[in-house]
């Protein structure tokens, strides 16, 4: 199918490949009309708003920073207001029934949860329904130890790359500690050329520069990462992608 996330002129991604990645997640995570989908990390709110307005879908999608606002105002323009609920909740705090979701995603934003990843995808996968899908695609590490050069720059300028970015069998096992089935884990091929573009793009996307106050989006860290993706060179970082199923008898 053509992909609708890259036929919009208005790019409002907030990370690297976010939107190169959404539609491979969302066929691996087999989302159908008529899917209670749950989005973790909502950002610009332009994947929940494609994926409703695409998929037929209605979308939960949980932006923890700024909360749903400027969501739904996105959702409203593209005429699915009805379909795409922005909350300002956290994964590791679902007020949802068990079993309440068809299929659970997360672009570019499961890696933020750092440390707290366990008990945030227990809590994906208590909501989810048997047989649902839990798929995360985002920045991750190659499966070798941080080059010195690079850790010495993350360092440096606190960019903490290392200290969230983890590898795809990393992802894997923790998929299969919370008792998921893993069904696809893989590195995207083009990683390091969408890390190359995301570097070259301005400080912050239109929606996040309207959100954030003008002191927190300084140039000076866009440059380290800049500077830091490019003495990379694609040694250690990546992108990648995890998905599970939830099998029948899940927790017996």
């Amino acid at each position: 199918m053509t992909n609708p996330f890259l036929q919009d002129k208005d790019r409002d991604a907030w990370g690297p490949g976010s939107l190169e990645m959404a539609l491979p997640l969302i066929e691996a995570a087999r989302i159908q009309p008529g899917m209670r989908v749950l989005e973790v990390g909502g950002g610009s709110g332009q994947i929940a708003t494609t994926l409703a307005k695409h998929w037929s879908v209605t979308v939960f999608t949980l932006e923890p920073w700024f909360g749903g606002a400027h969501i739904q105002t996105r959702a409203a323009n593209e005429g699915v207001w009805e379909r795409v609920i922005g909350l300002k909740l956290k994964a590791q705090e679902l007020p949802f029934a068990d079993e309440t979701f068809d299929a659970i995603i997360s672009v570019g934003s499961f890696e933020m949860i750092g440390d707290d990843r366990p008990n945030a995808l227990a809590e994906m996968v208590r909501v989810a329904k048997v047989g649902a899908r839990v798929g995360i695609a985002e920045p991750m590490c190659m499966p070798v130890p941080i080059p010195p050069d690079v850790a010495e720059l993350d360092r440096a300028g606190n960019l903490t790359f290392e200290h969230h970015f983890r590898s795809v069998e990393w992802n894997a096992e923790l998929f299969r500690g919370t008792g998921l089935k893993a069904v696809e884990k893989s590195y995207f091929p083009n990683a390091f050329e969408w890390w190359l573009k995301y570097s070259e793009e301005g400080p912050a996307s239109a929606s996040l520069q309207k959100l954030m106050p003008s002191s927190r989006l300084a140039s000076p860290r866009k440059n380290l990462e800049r500077e830091l993706i490019q003495r990379d060179g694609g040694r250690w970082i990546s992108l990648g992608m995890v998905v599970g199923e939830k099998p029948a008898g899940y927790g017996s």
